[in-house]
């Protein structure tokens, strides 16, 4: 879905995949499920808000959950903003093009 010319995604399928990324490609946004080996996004979240070169970097939690629990858990740990997968994946890059804009870098 994110395969577009407005986007150049990575992919990380573990937390340390996701560290060598983020220090080698610096991201502008983060997609996370809520879901993961080794760190829940939500976790994720709330570390890389901590840290000073990740704190800005909007962050959008993903998840099979309710839209009602997915915005608890996103409000809980700081996300920018959430997405239902129960919303079909068609909406994720508008969403991230609006959470992008919507960042004062």
């Amino acid at each position: 879905v994110l395969e577009t010319p407005d986007f150049e995604p990575r992919t990380a399928l573990n937390l340390e995949e996701f560290k060598k990324i983020v220090v080698e490609w610096p991201p502008q946004i983060i997609l996370s499920d809520v879901n993961m080996p080794g760190m829940s996004g939500p976790e994720l979240c709330r570390e890389l808000k901590k840290q000073l070169d990740t704190a800005h970097v909007p962050i959008v939690l993903c998840s099979g959950l309710s839209p009602e629990e997915l915005e608890v858990l996103a409000e809980d740990c700081e996300a920018d903003a959430f997405l239902s997968k129960a919303d079909g994946f068609d909406k994720i890059p508008e969403l991230l093009k609006m959470v992008c804009e919507s960042v004062i870098w």
